[in-house]
């Protein structure tokens, strides 16, 4: 693929401002988070049996079904994690209203059943294929993207 100007120049800006971040190491272990999110996961599928709301429910529906008749749930914790933030409700709030995004996010995949799987899955091993010589850190928000193509999302 060729790059184009507004490509490189989007590029080599990005870069220098990687170089100029300052790495800290997580704080918390590998093994911690894993094992929190396996957790979680468990208690997704748990919940979503003892409620009778799983995936066994939605027979015959498609997962983009299944997901917008989910959708009020995953905007009303965004919500309350917005509020927290503007409330300065303090970093329990903050990390609570964060955990609930990811409950419900983890129950939209339990509920989707196989598809959502397999779209774990496909974004998982399109993550761990993301490095550093194929990917920058994009300096205003955070988000790591490919260093040449999709100049549109550098703007």
């Amino acid at each position: 693929m060729e790059t184009s100007r507004s490509d490189t120049s989007i590029m080599t800006d990005n870069s220098a401002s990687n170089d100029e971040r300052k790495y800290a190491p997580n704080t918390i272990s590998r093994q911690e988070f894993v094992d929190s999110i396996a957790r979680m996961a468990g208690e997704v599928w748990d919940f979503h049996n003892r409620f009778k709301v799983g995936s066994g429910q939605f027979h015959g529906q498609s997962a983009t079904e299944i997901v917008a008749n989910r959708t009020s749930i995953l905007n009303e914790e965004f919500n309350e994690l917005s509020q927290a933030i503007s409330e300065k409700e303090g970093d329990d709030a903050v990390a609570d209203e964060t955990a609930d995004i990811l409950f419900v996010a983890m129950g939209h995949a339990e509920a989707m059943g196989v598809p959502g799987i397999e779209g774990i899955e496909r974004v998982t091993n399109k993550s761990a294929t993301k490095t550093n010589a194929t990917h920058a850190i994009r300096p205003d928000t955070g988000k790591v993207l490919p260093k040449t193509g999709k100049p549109h999302k550098w703007q």
